[in-house]
């Protein structure tokens, strides 16, 4: 395939996603020089698309920021209750499942990243939206746990690692693919609920382990004495 046409969508709950996404879609290109990336990410992350000049879709204007979901529903500190940040979600989940279904109807991709785009992943899981291309999701953890005592935080904790449990099961088709940035050992070696399975040895059945996703070259700073001197740490 000589210019492969790959939308990226980047999980956009602050800027690792889209950061890492960068990265890959950087090396996508050396791989695939005519490669023609596009984007659909919401603020902040496609204000960083578009400062690295990168070809953000117009439809990505009408992707709902999954920020504020967050922020409503952080507690005090830095904690976020799990359920009231999924209940006050679920506006912005189908929202953006719309915009992922007009693009996909509208434009023709040969392959489709997704960045921690549950909601794209679990309408294409349930059948709400159907492609016939493949689909790579990027996870960088596996399941769900309460921050609090509260019992309803936990209840639907549970029930969301139910769903979790049987994630692998859209990758049974073989041209859909899970990949996990990181190594097997960043997953807690726990069950992710009573009588649910072991959520490490579930990722290693399930995901591709590539490893972490560095948006420079470690070997540019192999040489510390170099890097202290351009630093100037041990100077007078």
């Amino acid at each position: 395939m000589s210019n492969p046409k790959i939308l990226f969508i980047s999980g956009s709950i602050g800027l690792g996603h889209v950061t890492r996404d960068l990265a890959i879609a950087r090396e996508l290109r050396v791989q695939y020089p005519q490669a023609e990336i596009s984007w659909l990410a919401a603020h902040p992350a496609s204000q960083v698309i578009e400062e690295k000049g990168k070809t953000l879709l117009p439809e990505a204007a009408f992707f709902a920021n999954d920020n504020i979901s967050a922020e409503q529903a952080a507690e005090t500190g830095y904690r976020l209750n799990l359920l009231n940040y999924l209940l006050k979600a679920k506006g912005t989940w189908k929202q953006n499942v719309e915009v992922f279904r007009q693009v996909v109807e509208e434009k023709q991709f040969d392959l489709i990243v997704a960045d921690e785009a549950y909601e794209i992943k679990m309408a294409l899981s349930s059948g709400k939206v159907r492609i016939d291309i493949p689909f790579v999701m990027i996870y960088d953890f596996i399941g769900n746990a309460s921050v609090s005592w509260n019992p309803l935080e936990k209840l639907g904790t549970y029930l969301w690692n139910r769903k979790w449990a049987r994630f692998g099961d859209f990758f049974h088709d073989p041209k859909n693919i899970a990949l996990f940035i990181g190594q097997p050992e960043d997953i807690p070696d726990t069950r992710l609920g009573f009588r649910l399975p072991n959520r490490r040895e579930l990722a290693i059945k399930v995901c591709h382990f590539v490893g972490y996703v560095l948006p420079f070259d470690p070997a540019d700073y192999a040489d510390r004495a170099a890097i202290r001197a351009r630093l100037g740490y041990g100077q007078p």
